[in-house]
């Protein structure tokens, strides 16, 4: 009798494992159908709410023209709009985020770890219509059941995965970071924030400074740096986040939890 492989029978699991080039080892948890079912449920809402919104100050500014098909030709285009602009514009500008999503904390990142980009959020959502085939997201529903990663067949054409992020949690005082000058979170491009796995590292880093050499310290910390850099709006902040990328990232982390004591702060007080 041939010995059974045991590799065949692994429980199935809704983590994923990325490695760093320093090769640390980042988990991170996969949205499954049924929270990725109830955050496009509340994204649905609201596209026919702001659909109907659009449509009534539509009808209104051509009610002179009822009767000519202007109107109903531009109720197409507006379904049109919502339908395939609408998850592109949230995911580009909320950093992989709609609000359905943010609602359920699910976020789209790119297979290797980091924030998707324009190209990455047109891709799966123009690809939506394939996942639908033949009726009520049947090949996405395959295709997410087939792979490693849940990855319906517009997140494998652009390289992208649905995670969920744990709900961020205020820790204990960290000693020496109000030391560093918070940034204006204004100097990055579009509302710009990093995830909280990437915080959780920045974080992990800063605790372990005095550990390492200085130069050490800057080159695990250009991992991060550049990238985040990247999304400044300011030529000399960039610049600062390639010289100095400790200090950079420390910056930044002081920057997220100064805003995340007051949110806390302003909460308590109503």
């Amino acid at each position: 009798m041939q010995p059974r492989d045991d590799r065949s029978f692994e429980p199935l699991s809704n983590r994923t494992y990325l490695k760093t080039p320093e090769n640390v080892r980042l988990a991170f948890r996969l949205a499954g159908p049924g929270t990725r079912l109830g955050a496009y449920l509340a994204d649905f809402v609201l596209r026919v709410v702001i659909f109907y919104a659009m449509a009534i100050a539509a009808s209104m500014l051509l009610a002179p023209l009822t009767g000519t098909g202007l109107s109903t030709g531009l109720f197409y285009v507006l379904a049109f709009v919502l339908e395939w602009g609408y998850g592109c514009f949230f995911e580009t500008w909320w950093n992989g985020q709609t609000p359905g999503k943010r609602l359920f904390g699910l976020r789209v990142i790119k297979t290797e770890g980091y924030s998707i980009g324009f190209y990455d959020a047109m891709l799966r959502n123009l690809l939506r219509a394939a996942d639908f085939f033949p009726l009520l997201y049947a090949a996405g529903f395959i295709a997410a059941a087939s792979t490693s990663r849940m990855q319906r067949i517009g997140d494998m054409v652009a390289g992208t995965m649905v995670i969920r992020e744990r709900r961020p949690e205020l820790k204990g005082e960290i000693t020496g970071l109000a030391n560093y000058e918070p940034f204006s979170m204004n100097e990055f491009e579009h509302n710009y924030r990093p995830a909280e796995k990437t915080l959780e590292a920045i974080e992990a880093l800063f605790r372990r400074k005095l550990s390492l050499t200085p130069a050490r310290l800057d080159e695990i910390a250009m991992i991060l740096a550049e990238p985040i850099g990247r999304r400044l709006t300011s030529f000399d902040q960039i610049k600062f986040a390639r010289e100095q990328p400790a200090e950079f990232l420390f910056r930044v982390l002081r920057s997220l939890r100064a805003g995340r004591e007051a949110d806390v702060t302003g909460s308590s007080a109503t």
